[in-house]
C-alpha cells in the first residue's frame, strides 16, 4: 500500500470520529496537511504546468488559500487542479459566504506522454457573481489576485 493510500485509510478513519478527543482532532489536522501534501505531488513521469505553478505562486505571494491536486481519471489519465480563493473582505459580504474562488484544471488526455494541458474553462465563484459561472484565464486570474490582495 502506498503512503497515499495509507494517509487517505487513517484520514477516513478519523474523519468518522463524531466526537474526537483533543489528540485525535490533532492527529486528524497532522494527517489532513500530509494528504494535502501528498495530492499536489504530480505523478511519476508528470510535472506541474508552468501556468499551474505560475497561478499558485502568484495567490501564495497575495496570502490567497490554495489546493493543488493531482487525481485521475477513471481511464487512469492524470490530471491537475488548482483552486485559489480567498474570503470577501466586506463584513456583510463575509456573513453571506461570499468569496472568490477559481478553479482551473489541466489534463493529459491527448497531450504528449508526461505533459498536461489546460482543460476547458475552468470556473468561479466572486462576491460580485457568487453563483458559479466559467472562470476567466489564467492571466485575468492572476489579475484579480493582484488587484484583491489579503490585507
Amino acid at each position: 500500500m502506498s503512503e497515499l493510500d495509507q494517509v487517505r485509510a487513517e484520514f477516513r478513519a478519523l474523519r468518522r470520529i463524531s466526537e474526537r478527543s483533543p489528540a485525535e482532532a490533532e492527529r486528524l489536522e497532522v494527517v489532513r496537511a500530509r494528504l494535502v501534501e501528498l495530492l499536489a505531488e504530480p505523478p511519476a513521469g508528470y510535472q506541474v504546468p508552468e501556468a499551474g505553478r505560475g497561478l499558485v505562486e502568484h495567490a501564495r505571494a497575495h496570502r490567497w488559500q490554495v489546493l493543488e491536486q493531482w487525481a485521475r481519471a477513471n481511464d487512469e489519465a492524470p490530471f491537475y487542479t488548482v483552486t485559489v480563493g480567498r474570503p470577501a473582505e466586506d463584513e456583510e459580504a463575509r456573513r453571506d459566504g461570499l468569496r472568490w474562488e477559481y478553479q482551473r484544471t489541466w489534463h493529459s488526455w491527448g497531450a504528449a506522454p508526461g505533459r498536461v494541458r489546460l482543460f476547458r474553462s475552468g470556473t468561479a465563484q466572486t462576491p460580485e457573481a457568487p453563483r458559479v459561472h466559467d472562470a476567466p484565464s489564467v492571466r485575468r486570474i492572476m489579475a484579480v489576485i493582484a488587484e484583491n490582495p489579503v490585507g
